[in-house]
């Protein structure tokens, strides 16, 4: 890895930056196939994915995150949907991101969790307080972008009633002039603005290597592609334009947040574990036929190809036949078939092609799906 990116992932591990997983749960929920006899490996983020894993009662849950902030952030969602039998009370903390009694239901939520979880909410339960959603480094980003554009969430509502075709006619007249504005491009090309949206330098060069323009006319792009897509229940718009989510909408949030699935997460048997550490060190430490499902978020694009090559290697030594391998990226090249390892990984190329159209974030033109054949 080259000394750019140990820098920025020394910086990234340190800091808060997302409080909701930029990837689409739902998506993942559709293709995974988890059920009873499942056992995951999960890199968290901010921990929706893996909190939403419980709905389908898994064997155990894995979850593993280089940022800390991140990895108590999923236990939290995760303990909170296994164990807060009122669904008002576990919507008003994670939907709302608020509630009066914050402290002690956080307190009470993490009195089973590992010590250095208890002792992080011990510090940071003032979070839900007021907005929770407003918090980290990514939505203050947004939330200053937001207000030099004078955009909110009524603006939103109004653009999710706008024709498709008319969409991007709104954005060019509120939002990109701010995006392209002399004084804030520089900054959104910037290493701090690449750890707000949490790309690494490795990971740019393949955005602008793929989609051969700037960082700034890749986020005025990306803007737009998130505007196509069903406003109304787009969670990743509503948090990042009005700082919360459409509460209006039972569907305009993460799956884990709805009734139905916590519901189903409550009392769930899992065995959930979380390991702040490198996912190579978990690995490293498991034997064979471990896990059956790996989600990694986008962390190979993150990867120079030899270590791509062996978190591969390693995920083919500790898997069950027949599991299933998810992972996104920003380019979409296959990096199984870069590796030589279609035979072992095999492409759910129709699973893959679904989700990469369905999943609302808009920012990955790879959602990878492979089935592992021993």
């Amino acid at each position: 890895m080259h000394l750019r990116d140990l820098a920025f992932q020394h910086i990234f591990s340190r800091l808060f930056v997302y409080n909701i997983l930029w990837e689409d749960s739902e998506v993942d929920e559709q293709f995974l196939e988890l059920d009873e006899t499942s056992t995951v490996l999960g890199i968290s983020g901010a921990g929706c994915r893996i909190a939403g894993h419980l709905s389908a009662h898994p064997r155990s849950i894995d979850a593993v995150d280089i940022n800390p902030h991140h990895l108590a952030l999923a236990a939290l969602k995760t303990a909170a949907a296994q164990r807060l039998r009122s669904y008002d009370l576990f919507y008003d903390l994670l939907g709302r991101g608020a509630h009066p009694e914050h402290e002690s239901v956080i307190r009470w939520l993490t009195g089973t969790l590992p010590e250095w979880v208890q002792r992080y909410w011990q510090k940071r339960h003032a979070l839900f307080r007021r907005a929770f959603y407003r918090e980290g480094l990514t939505a203050r980003m947004f939330t200053t972008l937001t207000r030099l554009a004078g955009i909110d969430g009524a603006w939103l509502r109004r653009l999710s009633t706008t024709p498709v075709e008319q969409r991007g006619a709104m954005i060019d007249a509120t939002l990109t002039p701010v995006l392209r504005h002399p004084l804030v491009a520089p900054v959104l090309q910037s290493p701090l603005n690449l750890v707000a949206i949490g790309v690494n330098f490795a990971q740019r060069d393949r955005i602008l290597e793929s989609s051969r323009s700037g960082i700034v006319d890749f986020l005025v792009d990306h803007v737009k592609r998130v505007a196509t897509t069903d406003l109304a229940r787009n969670w990743f718009a509503w948090t990042a334009i009005a700082g919360h989510y459409n509460h209006d909408e039972p569907d305009a949030v993460p799956p884990y947040l709805r009734r139905d699935r916590h519901a189903r997460s409550f009392g769930a048997p899992t065995r959930t574990r979380f390991h702040r550490r490198n996912i190579f060190d978990v690995l490293r430490d498991a034997g064979p036929h471990t896990w059956s499902h790996y989600t990694l978020c986008d962390a190979p694009d993150w990867m120079p190809a030899p270590a791509q090559h062996k978190l591969f290697a390693e995920i083919l030594r500790t898997s069950r036949d027949g599991g299933i391998v998810m992972y996104r990226s920003v380019e979409p090249h296959s990096l199984i078939a870069r590796h030589g390892l279609e035979r072992r990984l095999q492409p759910l190329s129709a699973r893959s092609s679904a989700a990469a159209r369905l999943d609302r974030s808009r920012q990955y033109q790879g959602v990878n799906y492979y089935r592992i054949v021993h």
